[in-house]
């Protein structure tokens, strides 16, 4: 098989965490993946080899996940290939989880556990970041950004606005209260009065009273450009 792109190693990963129950979604406030099962909350950092950066990453989500995995490619030579056993032991010291991810010859992903995350004795030290991870993750729809690094990336404010804009282009010029019962984001009001991004435009309504919106030309161009990672 052809070398492993971190985008290979997400979708096993997700598949596995998902087959345990949690709720996964990808690149969520910089973690490679994030896992919420009964507020238990897990991160896996995705890597095509098992580097000092990694583990940085790693230790670093240790201040606001319960249990941190890192997940690499098995290695062609399996369990025997060398550094294995370096790597299992240096996890298991700093109380990480090790995933291997290996493909068979006909392509089919296998998902390895190799070190199990030590489970969290003491209260994380970043309550603040931690809340801010659980919040965006509950308020992403999907879980279109797995293993995208260094490409589009939707972030909930984004994906948001991007449901509003859809809307407003599906239905043409609406209330903000309008775009909300059409199954738009409960905060309508504010992403389309700030118009943070230039996406949307507004007019009075008839009533004079209240505004209508519309999507503007950059509005839909960024539908052209991250439409398609939308549910």
């Amino acid at each position: 098989m052809e070398r492993l792109r971190e985008r290979d190693l997400y979708g096993p990963v997700r598949d596995y965490l998902e087959s345990l129950g949690y709720e996964v979604k990808g690149e969520v406030k910089a973690c490679d993946v994030t896992a919420l099962r009964d507020g238990e909350l897990l991160v896996v950092e995705l890597k095509t080899g098992f580097t000092l950066e990694l583990i940085y990453q790693a230790v670093d989500r240790q201040r606001v996940a319960d249990g941190v995995y890192v997940a690499v490619p098995l290695p062609r030579r399996g369990y025997m290939a060398p550094r294995i056993r370096d790597m299992q032991s240096l996890c298991r010291r700093l109380e990480l989880g090790l995933i291997f991810v290996g493909f068979t010859s006909g392509g089919i992903p296998q998902v390895d556990v190799a070190v199990h995350p030590k489970e969290a004795s003491a209260p994380r030290r970043d309550k603040k970041r931690r809340l801010a991870v659980i919040r965006e993750h509950a308020g992403r729809t999907g879980s279109a950004n797995g293993g995208v690094s260094r490409q589009k990336i939707l972030t909930l404010y984004k994906e948001q606005s991007l449901q509003a804009a859809r809307l407003l282009r599906e239905h043409g010029p609406l209330r903000a209260e309008e775009v909300r019962r059409l199954g738009g984001p409960e905060n309508s009001a504010g992403i389309l009065s700030r118009n943070v991004m230039g996406w949307f435009e507004r007019s009075p309504a008839p009533e004079g009273r209240r505004y209508l919106y519309a999507v503007s030309g950059k509005g839909l161009e960024a539908l052209e450009e991250y439409g398609h990672l939308l549910l």
